[in-house]
């Protein structure tokens, strides 16, 4: 068969023309289908929800939004195959117009959609929009500062510590609609590193909370500064123990004195150097013979600057015990005088006083009254007459090892003419 013929029979095949009809009338059905065909009803959640004209109300009038019943919308769309797969909620936009408001107040406005470029708007069809209106305040913009607060929620090296987070400034200064400032009470800055064993130093964003500590995302809010200086301080620790220092008197010793402190240390922190120079806390200096036999005081546990109390307790309980002394009482009536000034003439007022003497009970025993003396001193007087009550000593002739207690607390009186 020639070639002419062939390409004849090839033209005339019923198989290939019914072929070509399909072809044809599938590509028609994709067309009229993805255009002009049957419309798609699809629904899209989480569309944003946007102010039309926010900016100028801002920039003109001052003025910003708050209190919106909703940040999206649900949108119902029916439209074509082809324009329904260029839509996501993404590139879909629920539109509320606030052009026209110059003036605080509550409104309810309608919501429109827009739709990406290139969209064919006339082939689609928005069957519903919910919410359909947006309720909203405007608002008068408002300044308020507050305090920056902080924590460190990480872990140290053991033996440092974390001290109190600084930061600079210590207050943030924020803008917005009075409503919604009036909401926050602090900034806060959270800090979570693990394993430190040095002062941390960095800039950092903030939070806003309310008075609970919940963290609140507002809108329109303007930060001065937005970003802040924060510092953790990290010391090292050291525990040190509480002691009380005294002196002799009374005729106590060393041997007979029995010291407790409750409690009887604490942990401080501090820069490791200076923490080097402290192997104890000196809550006090007590006097032995400023009380007979056991003396019970609760002082504050103070600290040089610089040095932070780590266990946090403020004040110990000192308990002093005389051990193996006892303490004797004695009327003694040979009361004298020493150093009258030049020009007056003294004489005691007082005709006995009861003296507490305390020692070994064997040397308490012998002890009588008439081996004892009470001087007062008249150096401090000067040249003035009068009665006064000067500061006495007490002498026990013959015996040594006993003392007399409380002779700050003695009362002689003594008259100068």
């Amino acid at each position: 068969m020639d070639k002419k013929n062939v390409k004849s029979s090839i033209w005339d095949s019923k198989i290939l023309w019914a072929v070509i009809s399909l072809l044809a009338s599938t590509l028609l059905w994709v067309y009229v289908t993805t255009t002009v065909g049957e419309l798609i009803p699809k629904t899209f959640d989480g569309v944003k929800v946007v102010f039309k004209g926010e900016d100028i109300l801002r920039d003109k009038e001052g003025l910003l939004i708050s209190n919106i019943s909703a940040n999206t919308v649900t949108v119902r769309i029916r439209a074509t195959r082809r324009e329904i797969a260029k839509l996501s909620s993404d590139n879909l936009t629920a539109v509320v117009d606030v052009s026209k408001f110059n003036t605080s107040a509550n409104y309810n406005q309608l919501v429109t959609i827009d739709f990406p470029l290139g969209s064919d708007t006339n082939s689609i069809d928005v069957v519903s929009t919910f919410p359909q209106n947006i309720s909203f305040s405007i608002e008068k913009a408002s300044t308020k500062t507050v305090d920056l607060n902080g924590q460190f929620v990480g872990t140290v090296v053991e033996g440092f510590a974390a001290q109190p987070m600084e930061f600079n400034p210590e207050t943030v200064k924020i803008t917005g609609p009075q409503s919604e400032i009036d909401k926050v009470a602090y900034a806060w800055v959270e800090v979570d590193r693990d394993n430190v064993d040095k002062t941390i130093q960095f800039n950092s964003t903030y939070v806003l909370k309310d008075s609970e500590g919940k963290e609140l995302q507002l809108r329109n809010i303007t930060l001065e500064p937005e970003t802040v200086s924060v510092k953790v301080p990290i010391n090292a620790t050291k525990e040190v123990p509480l002691t009380v220092d005294w002196a002799g008197g009374g005729g106590a010793t060393s041997e007979n004195v029995k010291i407790t402190c409750n409690p009887s240390t604490i942990t401080i922190a501090g820069d490791a150097e200076i923490l080097a120079g402290i192997n104890k806390i000196s809550l006090a200096t007590i006097d032995l013979s400023s009380f007979e036999l056991s003396l019970e005081e609760t002082y504050p546990i103070v600290l040089d600057n610089g040095i932070t109390n780590v266990t946090g307790i403020k004040e110990a309980k000192v308990t002093i015990k005389i051990i193996g002394l006892e303490t004797g009482k004695f009327n003694v009536t040979n009361i004298s005088t020493i150093n009258v000034p030049a020009g007056r003439e003294a004489s005691v007022v007082t005709e006995n006083v009861e003296v507490i003497l305390r020692g070994n009970k064997d040397v308490l025993s012998k002890i009588k009254a008439n081996n004892i003396r009470v001087v007062a001193d008249l150096a401090d007087l000067g040249d003035t007459t009068g009665v006064f009550q000067p500061n006495v000593k007490v002498y026990v002739d013959g015996y040594t090892g006993v003392d007399a207690i409380g002779e700050s607390e003695y009362e002689v009186y003594v008259k100068l003419k």
